[in-house]
């Protein structure tokens, strides 16, 4: 692994998928160099996706707010939980299938443009969704795991603990999917990172290889993990979630191999690519 206080080059790269929250911003705030550097590999002609576990915001909520942080980006270019949710709860249950969505409005549009049918009803449902929605409430909750213990399949966007914002770390999806869990006693089917579908899905969308692409993320279990998993390369950048003492600490307990990132970086404008 390369270490934070280097320049890290790498070479051979036609694509990159960028997470979000903690990466590029953190709530409010806006991290400007890796604009700066988002901007210059586009301008270079490498494709890069973003792709988040956050499933509150649309595509072009997600595509504006990346705009107005200074990024160049098409709506075209954004992967979102809900989207990634979405598509397994599409493979796992029959076209026309009801499912409650335990999540945003976004959640809900994404699983209605899957050919699903959203319901508040959670004994009709043969699924549930469940993503990240700020106004999450008890009783979305509570139906959700009357829905689960009733036989519905169960997708989770994601299983990140918590959510980056400018004054810290929030409760994150992987906070409310852990107490649907707890009340059921079943575990659902995760659909963003660090599981697969998510990066066959940016991939594809990049037109590149796994060996031809980068993934940078701030979450250890996400994103590096994700990307390891997909054959990758995985970048972790310290202005989010994780920092270095993360790392030496993983390191030093012989910690998961697929959560050691390839390359540490404090900042994109240490990351060269070509």
């Amino acid at each position: 692994m390369s270490t934070e206080s280097s320049v890290t080059t790498l070479t051979g790269i036609r694509g990159v998928v960028c997470d979000v929250d903690g990466v590029v911003h953190a709530g409010e705030r806006v991290f400007t160099e890796a604009v700066e550097a988002l901007n210059a590999w586009m301008a270079a002609g490498l494709g890069v996706v973003f792709v988040t576990n956050n499933a509150s915001r649309a595509p072009e909520e997600l595509a504006a707010r990346l705009t107005e942080d200074g990024v160049d980006v098409g709506v075209d270019q954004v992967l979102t939980g809900a989207m990634a949710g979405a598509h397994v709860v599409a493979e796992q249950v029959p076209a026309g299938s009801s499912v409650f969505v335990a999540g945003s409005e976004a959640l809900a549009r994404a699983t209605a443009d899957a050919g699903l049918v959203p319901t508040g009803d959670p004994l009709e449902a043969a699924a549930v969704v469940q993503g990240y929605a700020s106004s999450m409430t008890y009783q979305r909750l509570h139906d959700a795991a009357r829905a689960v213990t009733a036989g519905a399949v169960w997708v989770a966007t994601n299983r990140d603990l918590t959510l980056p914002t400018a004054w810290g770390q929030a409760p994150g999806n992987g906070a409310y999917v852990a107490a649907v869990a707890r009340a059921t006693g079943q575990e659902p089917l995760v659909a963003g990172k660090p599981e697969g579908a998510v990066y066959a899905m940016a991939l594809q969308r990049l037109g590149c290889s796994a060996d031809e692409a980068v993934a940078i993320g701030d979450r250890l279990e996400t994103d590096v993990a994700g990307a390891n998993r997909a054959g990758l390369h995985s970048v972790l950048v310290t202005t989010g979630v994780h920092g270095v003492r993360d790392v030496e600490d993983l390191l030093a307990a012989g910690g998961d191999a697929d959560q050691q990132p390839d390359h540490l970086v404090t900042s994109l404008a240490a990351l060269r690519l070509s």
